[in-house]
């Protein structure tokens, strides 16, 4: 059977999208609604800096067609090397995730470029340890020191045992290798903070067309034996990262999503508001 491809976008809250994907002048909290009648998937990245209550988790899954899908980020606090992991607010977390019950996607372990093998390997296998079986995980890793010699083979070793996923991210500084350690693929086109500034989004700045090109051979193999293929667009890959999954829908064959008809809607408020997005 050929797995599922779910493709959006990190994150619904773009300031960029005002006037593009949203008409202006309805309020924040119907955005998601909105997004979710384009989408079937979305990346959280507001849980990255701040631990979801388990109100907006139930209120997200609430406003969202049952198809839908949320890929949340762990909070950074609690990716932080220390001593050992943080099990109680590891737990709050994953508990409120749990209330998006069958829309909850991968958890996103982000880690950051100054994370480091040798130093923080220890760190690392503690806290997979830390968390338990049930949801879907996926790692992400940027210092190349990760993807070669005895790093890679305990890694590689230590997330298919796990049977979490090796997070598959293009960024400009660091190539990770697209091998799969779990039933489900996690990819992230994420380009860096610097190429693309802010302040740019909103429309395709560079062409890198050929880069998701590259991405074909993986992405082919991996359709035949995975169970799902996750894919985020953040703006700072291309400038816009809805134009960017249309680009990307291209290159599979897949039809364009016409995410510009609800910018054309005038905004007429809401009777459903989220807090806290």
């Amino acid at each position: 059977m050929e797995a599922r491809v779910r493709i959006g976008c990190s994150s619904w809250t773009s300031p960029a999208w005002w006037g593009r994907v949203y008409p202006r002048g309805i309020g924040d909290g119907e955005r998601l609604g909105l997004y979710a009648g384009l989408y079937d998937t979305v990346e959280v990245d507001s849980t990255y800096y701040r631990e979801p209550s388990a109100g907006l988790t139930r209120r997200w899954a609430q406003v969202t067609p049952p198809d839908f899908t949320f890929s949340l980020k762990i909070t950074r606090e609690l990716l932080e090397p220390k001593a050992s992991p943080d099990r109680e607010r590891l737990e709050a977390f994953l508990d409120a995730a749990a209330l998006l019950g069958p829309k909850e996607g991968p958890l996103l372990a982000q880690f950051p470029p100054g994370f480091r093998p040798g130093r923080n390997e220890k760190f690392l296998g503690a806290f997979l340890e830390a968390l338990p079986p049930g949801p879907r995980y996926a790692l992400e890793l940027r210092d190349p020191g990760w993807f070669s010699g005895g790093p890679w083979e305990r890694l590689q070793r230590c997330l298919t045992d796990r049977g979490m996923a090796l997070t598959w991210s293009y960024l400009t500084y660091v190539t990770v290798p697209r091998v799969r350690t779990a039933d489900f693929v996690y990819l992230r086109f994420i380009g860096d903070h610097t190429t693309i500034p802010e302040a740019q989004h909103g429309e395709t700045r560079v062409d890198r067309s050929g880069i998701l090109r590259e991405y074909l051979p993986a992405l082919s193999e991996a359709r035949d034996s995975a169970r799902e293929i996750f894919v985020y667009f953040n703006n700072h890959f291309a400038g816009f990262a809805p134009a960017s999954v249309n680009l990307f829908r291209e290159t599979l064959g897949l039809p364009p999503i016409d995410f510009a008809r609800n910018a054309q809607a005038p905004g007429e408020g809401s009777q459903q508001r989220l807090s806290g997005l």
